[in-house]
């Protein structure tokens, strides 16, 4: 496992760090599927959807891992560092960006480039006003991703010292958290938790994910066990995550209602209890891909080339949703059609390097923490160089929820 040193206080672990973009990727292949998918193309594109789901729950395991880790030594947790780290690598982006969206969302079409006009005196007006408080307490489209990883970060210090202690019954704490995916996920279905609304209330709430976030913290704990596994068992978890995928395409594939639809069904509910061996799988392949590409045998270009989207990545996240409307706008106005499923390909290849463009340069701006999430650059390093790409695999970028802190 590849551990570097860093000049800070924070160290990072770059095969985890790897795993970063694999995920935006995935994120935005989900969205794609949603935003350029063919009408026709309606089961294909809910398979796919199942297929790429994974990404909300290996963003919450990896973040609440690296968060575990990063104190795992430690006796206490200073509140106060504790508290104003949690809200500059996720709370400040999190408010910048929903006021970013909620004006993106007032802007209004039009058929001439750039496409859009805003009226700035209904921008602000009360009513606009009180929607954008409540995109705030909601979270905006992807933007709840960073809304549970608050919730979260309230309940970790508890939550950390709970399984810190019981050291000895990790495995009896994983399968509570497991019961608990499983029946919370049944209660929300079956409507026995009136106040949450199955699909929107359901993806904000933190006790939706808790086999993810514990599993994280217990990982955390065992880190170096936990790697020499996966790694001796690579090609098993390969197959058994294969299988799985199969298997919920097939189910997918049976269109029924009642109970069925709700509980079984990946298709129907992302939250089923068929989704989540693939989800495990997914999450642990992620991790074995990130394993490969910082491996010393990978020439020094795809370690830079990977280091280089890490970096990048939150501001990917963060910004994807303004691309894909604009993107898709532009698709409209060109008449370009492109058959299922090379339209979200091409959609994921042009996001991505938008917004992989867009975090590098405001990473180099006073903007840099609010608008990507992570420290500021500087422009010497915009353009790599090969005499500095070796000395940029060993810094630390320290952005977003993967703050290490020793």
């Amino acid at each position: 496992m590849s551990t570097s040193s860093s000049t800070g206080t924070r160290k990072r672990l770059d095969h985890i760090d790897a795993m970063r973009p694999i995920k935006q990727a995935a994120v935005i292949s989900t969205h794609a599927l949603i935003f350029f998918s063919p009408v026709g193309a309606g089961l294909l594109t809910i398979d796919g959807l199942v297929l790429t789901h994974f990404s909300r729950e290996a963003f919450l395991f990896v973040s609440a891992c690296m968060l575990a880790f990063s104190v795992r030594d430690s006796q206490r947790i200073d509140w106060k560092k504790y508290s104003q780290r949690r809200f500059m690598s996720v709370g400040l982006p999190y408010l910048t960006w929903t006021f970013i969206y909620f004006l993106f969302i007032q802007l209004n079409a039009v058929k001439s480039f750039p496409y859009y006009s805003i009226n700035w005196s209904t921008t602000f007006s009360l009513s606009s006003l009180h929607h954008l408080w409540s995109l705030t307490w909601q979270g905006y489209y992807h933007l709840y991703y960073l809304l549970v990883i608050l919730e979260f970060y309230v309940l970790f210090p508890l939550l950390f010292k709970v399984v810190r202690r019981w050291s000895n019954r990790h495995v009896l704490i994983m399968m509570i958290a497991l019961a608990w995916q499983i029946l919370f996920s049944i209660a929300v279905s079956r409507h026995w938790i009136g106040f949450i609304r199955p699909g929107f209330w359901q993806t904000r709430f933190v006790l939706s994910y808790p086999l993810y976030l514990v599993g994280g913290i217990v990982v955390a704990l065992h880190l170096d066990d936990v790697h020499r596994w996966i790694v001796d068992h690579a090609w098993f978890i390969r197959i058994a995550t294969v299988a799985s995928a199969l298997l919920a395409i097939l189910l997918n594939s049976v269109n029924a209602g009642g109970i069925y639809g709700q509980l079984i069904r990946p298709g129907g509910n992302p939250f089923a209890v068929f989704a989540i061996p693939y989800t495990v799988g997914a999450i642990l392949c992620v991790y074995l891909l990130g394993v490969f590409l910082v491996s010393p045998k990978r020439n020094i270009r795809t370690r830079a080339a990977t280091k280089s989207g890490s970096d990048n990545s939150y501001g990917i996240y963060l910004s994807q949703m303004i691309w894909i409307p604009i993107l898709l706008r532009i698709f409209h106005h060109y008449n370009i059609s492109m058959p299922f499923p090379l339209g979200p390909i091409v959609a994921v290849a042009i996001v991505y390097s938008i917004g992989f463009l867009f975090s590098a340069v405001f990473a180099r701006t006073p903007l840099a923490r609010a608008v990507t999430g992570r420290s500021r650059a500087t422009w010497s390093t915009f353009l790599p160089r090969r005499q500095g790409i070796q000395t940029s695999l060993v810094t630390d970028a320290a952005d977003g929820p993967l703050d290490l802190v020793e």
